[in-house]
Formats: C-alpha cells, sequence, structure tokens
C-alpha cells in the first residue's frame, strides 16, 4: 500500500492549505480492472474539498490512474472523489474487501442508492450484480445523432459506429483536441443532474462491440480518454438489447481487455444486469 505526502500540490488558498495539512498521511492501492486504472484510498472520512486534493495528488504521482475512490474502514462503502458511481472502481472495491474470504458481499457505491452484491471469481474476476428494475423506456432516451442511457451516478451517451468514426480518428490524431470539443458538446448538449457523462464511441471488431469511452466528471473536472469503463459497457448493452433484444454481451474496452454484461429481462423490463471483468492489484 503506497503512504503520500499531500504537500507536492499545495496551493495558495489557505484553506488549501489547511485542508492538506490536516489530511496527513494518505494509504492507497492501486488496481487494473481491466483498464480503467484505479486508486482506492484506505478511508473516506475526508471532505469534499479534501477528496479533490487527494485525487489531484494521487493523479500527478501516479499517470496511469484514470480514477480515484475512497473505502470506508468501517463498512463495505466506496465513495468515488467526484461523486459519481463507477462500475469498475466498485469491482475494484469488492475484490479488496472480499479477495480472502471470495464470498458474496453486499457494498453501496457513490452516485446510487441501490446496494450491488458483489464477489470474486477463481480466475481474479469481479462479478457484480445490480439492480435496474426499469422499463426500457426508463433508460433509453433517442436523440437526433446519438442516444442517451441513463443509469444511476452517470449517465452515457452512445454514438453508433458510423457517428463514432470521425471522434476515434480525431482521438488517435490528437487526443487533448478531440477531449476538449467532447467535453464542450457534453457541456452544451447534455442537460443531467448526474456527477458524470460518460461518451460511448462505437466500433465493430469481428463480430463484437468495441467502446471507446471519454469521461468527464463534473465535480472534479477530469476528462479521460479511459482505457476501459464498466459503466459504459453496461450502458452499451441496454443500448445493444434496445436495438437487437441480445441479452449477454461481451465488449471490447481500449486496453483488449474484455467486459461481460449479463442481463435479466422481460420483454421491455430489465431487472439486473450482472457485470463481470478482471480486477489484479497493480
Amino acid at each position: 500500500m503506497k503512504n503520500e505526502s499531500l504537500k507536492n500540490v499545495m496551493g495558495e488558498n489557505k484553506i488549501l492549505k489547511k485542508d492538506i495539512f490536516s489530511i496527513g498521511k494518505v494509504k492507497y492501492k492501486i488496481y487494473n480492472p481491466g483498464g480503467n486504472i484505479t486508486a482506492l484510498v484506505n478511508g473516506s472520512d475526508y471532505t469534499a474539498n479534501q477528496k479533490k486534493l487527494i485525487n489531484k495528488m494521487i493523479m500527478e504521482n501516479n499517470s496511469q490512474v484514470e480514477q480515484v475512490g475512497f473505502l470506508n474502514n468501517k463498512i463495505n462503502r466506496l465513495e468515488m472523489a467526484g461523486g459519481e458511481f463507477c462500475i469498475n472502481a466498485t469491482r475494484c472495491a469488492i475484490y479488496e474487501y472480499s479477495k480472502e474470504k471470495k464470498d458474496k458481499i453486499e457494498i453501496s457505491v457513490s452516485g446510487t442508492n441501490k446496494n450491488l452484491i458483489g464477489r470474486v471469481l477463481n480466475d481474479n474476476k469481479v462479478e457484480i450484480k445490480l439492480d435496474i428494475s426499469k422499463n426500457i423506456d426508463e433508460l433509453i432516451e433517442v436523440q437526433n445523432d446519438f442516444t442517451l442511457v441513463k443509469i444511476d451516478g452517470i449517465l452515457i451517451v452512445i454514438f453508433d459506429e458510423e457517428q463514432s468514426k470521425e471522434y476515434i480518428r480525431k482521438l488517435k490524431d490528437n487526443e487533448d483536441l478531440a477531449k476538449k470539443e467532447l467535453k464542450e458538446f457534453m457541456s452544451k448538449s447534455i442537460q443531467t443532474n448526474e456527477k458524470a457523462i460518460g461518451i460511448m464511441l462505437l466500433e465493430k471488431i469481428s463480430d463484437k462491440i468495441m467502446i471507446n469511452p471519454v469521461v468527464w466528471v463534473k465535480d472534479i473536472d477530469t476528462v479521460f480518454y479511459e482505457t476501459a469503463c464498466g459503466s459504459g459497457s453496461l450502458g452499451t448493452a441496454i443500448y445493444n438489447y434496445y436495438n437487437n433484444k441480445d441479452e449477454k454481451i461481451e465488449i471490447i474496452q481500449p486496453s483488449e481487455y474484455s467486459i461481460s454484461i449479463e442481463l435479466d429481462t422481460k420483454e421491455q423490463y430489465i431487472k439486473k444486469a450482472i457485470i463481470t471483468g478482471i480486477v489484479e492489484e497493480v
């Protein structure tokens, strides 16, 4: 477990300095949930401002980290730095809480008021079950140029394969410029109270779907072209079910790992989702 000081991210504001000195040492571990490298801090008893500072420190010291969460030491609870709901970070939290016992556990997560059930499988894959209990027309909203998938804690924006081509080319040519353009699109075109917005740019790889996720977490103002996205994979699975009625799908991540989604459905109603993918401690 890493143990680092926050002195190197001190700002000019006296309140920030006070927050930094009151935090002290920060202990955390880094995980690879098939891409989307995640740092989880030991303890969650921090103010919102302190979480932002810790998020900044960890990302400055670990360039591969894409997101930061905080684990409660008393109960099974994960709180993300930006208050969003993140499936990959949730799988990492379940791995940390239950890796020795390999029992099913119940966990609460920021961004959603529904608890999740998860377990570590024998091959270091982590499975979570998420209660959805919504009709498909509550989850899907079709716009002229994109489709919205409404998941608690994050709004997923889906561009189909043809619409995605130009954005994917821009990401490969100049990632920073493309992320800036996509953030501007999200801020101007998407109205939501959710803590995060994720754009999924879809590609077909043989007969499988690959996602290119660009995620904006509003409260901490981070925009990442993520190497994997569990919430985006779930959103894509719901989008695919809406269009093709497939209940099971394997979605390839930019990291070339895959996340498997199984939807428990009845006609136009989705009861729950089972999300499975690898988690490794870095």
